[in-house]
């Protein structure tokens, strides 16, 4: 996923926006097109500021940058959503599947800083990783 593609995103329950982006895996890819073609209108992904206050320069170093592996925070209901193989994977809870979100946790959750893992309310991850460490005692 593309920096520039989070300021179309928005929680599928709340529906707030803009959703809080933490990378656990990164990739250069070539793009060919402009950073000023790709650049984010409003919002920006990766310094999480208003677009304008974001240097063209910086745009295009980001158009580059590939989120592979990553979490999707909800600041206002708490709930998180993953992006794996590059895919953010915003479903509606009642459309969630348990062992999905179980299996990413177990992959990347000491990937995942403390701080982050505080803003991830919905679904809790003590509930999906049964008594595992979380780093939040």
């Amino acid at each position: 996923m593309r920096h520039y593609f989070l300021e179309l995103l928005a929680c599928p329950e709340c529906r707030h926006t803009p959703l809080r982006l933490y990378s656990i895996r990164v990739e250069e890819r070539p793009v060919r097109e402009s950073a000023e073609k790709l650049r984010c209108r409003t919002w920006c992904g990766l310094h999480m500021k208003p677009a304008s206050e974001v240097p063209i320069e910086e745009c295009a170093k980001c158009i580059h940058l590939d989120v592979t592996e990553g979490v999707l925070i909800c600041e206002n209901c708490g709930r998180w959503y993953p992006i794996i193989d590059g895919i953010p994977v915003l479903l509606d809870d009642k459309f969630r599947r348990e062992k999905d979100d179980r299996s990413f946790l177990e992959r990347n959750l000491n990937l995942i800083p403390v701080e982050v893992r505080k803003l991830m309310r919905k679904p809790s991850i003590e509930a999906l990783i049964g008594g595992q460490d979380t780093g939040q005692r």
